[in-house]
């Protein structure tokens, strides 16, 4: 009789035992704690664009299709980056921006504060290959020599009506350079945008903003550019109107955009940007670039 209540009791445990053990297999092993601290995985992202055109400020710096990508990193309000995109706007057809600053919010308006450098490796400001800053022939270099590297301090602010209807926006933001791109003096950038959020996940924007140079080396009085409207006949700097208005759609993890960007084509801006070919070449025109244009561009975050 002992003998069975010990057999008992001993397939009565190893049951248990082996129900415990069943248990824990099936139960989810537990999460590793989520990384925190400026280091965190969570704090970087990367961003690749294909786009049908590089527009900057109503302006083609690409004059054609354009691959892009840049590199973020942001942790309690801090931030900095890289992205980068071919150009025409250079000798190696190439740029670099980086940018940083910081992002706060007060009484539900976001502001952000910071600055750009903009970057062209291997441009040489003797001579122009394409739109970049330089002599239009090769065969005689500027001797101006200007320089197409610049930055610019960024301000701006944006609040959302999160509890009306399509949750519109409204946002404004002023850049300012000390030396514009191509050694061309202070130059002012101010734009106001809009959006809204509209039925299935489909988003609206539009932007209107002027930009203004006071020309040097590029579009100032040295640079003898012809135009009747300055002083002594020729361009002293030039300002313009620049907008844009598109709509865009997140589908399985890829960001759609469709949108249509322009300038007035103010008569400063078509003197800076003539109708004709560049280096004898017909397939290059600066006045296209500044006429309005619908820009296709399909983006992924990782």
């Amino acid at each position: 009789m002992k003998l069975l209540l010990t057999a008992a009791a001993a397939a009565i445990f190893a049951a248990q035992s082996m129900s415990a053990a069943a248990e824990d297999a099936a139960a989810p092993a537990a999460a590793p704690p989520a990384e925190t601290g400026p280091l965190a995985a969570a704090n970087f992202t990367s961003t690749i664009y294909l786009t049908t055109n590089y527009i900057f400020r109503g302006i083609s710096n690409s004059d054609g299709p354009a691959i892009q990508g840049s590199l973020d990193w942001a942790y309690d309000g801090f931030y900095v980056g890289a992205w980068a995109s071919n150009t025409e706007f250079s000798d190696s057809h190439f740029e670099i921006d980086y940018y940083g600053g910081y992002r706060w919010t007060w009484n539900d308006i976001a502001l952000n504060v910071g600055g750009i450098y903009y970057t062209y490796p291997g441009e040489n400001g003797k001579l122009s290959l394409g739109f970049d800053p330089g002599s239009t022939n090769p065969a005689t270099p500027n001797l101006l020599n200007p320089d197409a590297w610049y930055g610019e301090f960024t301000t701006g602010a944006s609040y959302t009506f999160a509890k009306t209807q399509f949750a519109p926006s409204f946002g404004f933001a002023y850049n300012y350079s000390p030396d514009a791109f191509g050694s061309d003096g202070e130059s002012h950038a101010v734009q106001g945008s809009f959006g809204l959020s509209l039925p299935y996940d489909v988003a609206f924007y539009a932007n209107v903003g002027w930009q203004t140079t006071a020309g040097d080396k590029s579009s100032g009085i040295p640079a003898q550019i012809p135009f009747s409207g300055g002083p002594n006949g020729l361009l002293d700097g030039y300002d313009y109107v620049y907008y844009g208005v598109g709509v865009n759609k997140t589908l399985k993890g890829f960001k759609l955009d469709l949108g249509y960007y322009g300038t007035d084509q103010s008569p400063s801006l078509k003197a800076f940007y003539p109708d004709g070919p560049i280096n004898g070449n017909t397939d290059k025109n600066f006045h296209n670039l500044i006429e309005g244009r619908v820009v296709f561009t399909i983006s992924r975050s990782f």
